[in-house]
């Protein structure tokens, strides 16, 4: 560079008196278009068609829990023997 750099010709300048790049004030919910309104809609009207949702079978659920804890436990102790 062979002059001073001209402050005013920088585009991420702070200009004093402009218009602040955040919300000012208290937000209102009901502008937010991605609000979740538990009242009105469930998971599968949010999803469209084809959502799934059932009712949790335990026993299949425990038996995943328990596939998961044993898996731990074997790699624990083939850690330990190596």
């Amino acid at each position: 560079m062979t002059e001073p750099l001209d402050m005013s010709k920088d585009p991420d300048r702070f200009v004093v008196g402009a218009e602040p790049a955040y919300p000012t004030g208290p937000l209102d919910p009901a502008l937010d278009p991605d609000r979740f309104d538990p009242a009105d809609q469930t998971l599968p009207q949010l999803l469209g068609k084809g959502a799934y949702e059932d009712e949790r079978d335990n026993l299949q659920w425990l038996i995943g829990l328990l596939g998961v804890l044993g898996f731990l436990v074997l790699v624990s102790l083939l850690l330990q023997l190596g």
